[in-house]
């Protein structure tokens, strides 16, 4: 690939990830009101749908031949697992912003690079070389940094930012390795009628709250800006063939923008260890954009 193939996939997943840390604070003020995750399925997954609907419309000048084109799937086991993983992932994430600090949720929700690199590890079409290696140990020394000065103790509940990260790394290796199964727009719609689907069942059995009109509002803006995210971090896997393990690095830029929110929303007080920690993940991300031999 050309300089150019080489770093979109990257600056794709590393707006995503930025965006989908907006969407976490969102999330942890609707745990606090009282909103599960499968009310935030049924009410947000309506605007996930519209948005994927009206950006494949805009980029097709509404061409209905163009459009079915685009979010058909030449083959639908794939998208339909990634939906379901999305479901453990959506889930996990509600439980553990609920009851974990943002930052901490973050910080090893960045685990995900690791997961990325053992299953690229095992994959008999890509190795990560020495430098991929460094960039995630990098990145990893930084989370260390971080969360040392930081807590103390072990809760039960950090098994979930691990799973989702765990989750995360195998929905992004399916858009990497399975690419020519779906169209991202098409993975992006399978994965949200999947969840919402799977999400009306479960609000169904639990007595079909309905939530306030503040409560729907916050779920709408949430749900848009997931749907953005995804398209954009869904892009950039696809577009990442034989890059799997290098493009998921970009995923760290997630934790100095969780710190900037933290403190510009929650009044947080970061220390100099974890200021430290940051700088060592941003320059991962460099280390990795710059190396364009990666393969």
């Amino acid at each position: 690939m050309n300089d150019k193939h080489n770093v979109l996939p990257l600056a794709l997943v590393g707006t995503g990830v930025v965006i989908f840390s907006i969407g976490d604070v969102i999330f942890k003020i609707l745990t606090s009101l009282g909103i599960f995750w499968w009310d935030f399925l049924v009410f947000g997954v309506p605007f996930e749908v519209l948005v994927i609907l009206l950006i494949t419309g805009i980029s097709n000048n509404f061409d209905k031949q163009k459009c079915y084109d685009e979010l058909m799937p030449r083959r639908i086991f794939f998208p339909i697992l990634r939906g379901v993983l999305g479901i453990i992932a959506i889930a996990s994430i509600f439980m553990s912003l609920k009851n974990l600090p943002l930052s901490l949720t973050t910080m090893l929700i960045q685990t995900t690079p690791i997961w990325m690199s053992i299953i690229a590890f095992f994959s008999y079409q890509e190795k990560p070389n020495i430098i991929t290696l460094i960039s995630v140990l990098l990145g990893m020394i930084g989370i260390i940094f971080i969360v040392n000065p930081s807590y103390e103790g072990i809760n039960k509940f950090l098994i979930f930012p691990i799973i989702v990260a765990i989750v995360n790394a195998l929905m992004n290796y399916i858009v990497t390795k399975r690419s020519d199964d779906a169209k991202p727009l098409s993975y992006a719609l399978i994965l949200f009628i999947v969840n919402g689907f799977i999400g009306l069942i479960i609000w169904a059995y639990f007595g079909m709250k309905v939530p306030s009109i503040y409560q729907i509002s916050l779920i709408a803006l949430c749900g848009i800006l997931g749907s953005v995210a995804f398209i954009f971090v869904t892009y950039g896997y696809s577009m990442a063939k034989g890059h799997f393990a290098r493009t998921g690095v970009m995923s760290y830029i997630q934790l100095p923008s969780s710190i900037i929110l933290g403190i510009l929303i929650f009044n947080e007080s970061p220390t100099l260890f974890a200021y430290f920690g940051s700088c060592l993940i941003v320059l991962a991300g460099i280390i990795v954009i710059n190396n364009g031999k990666i393969k």
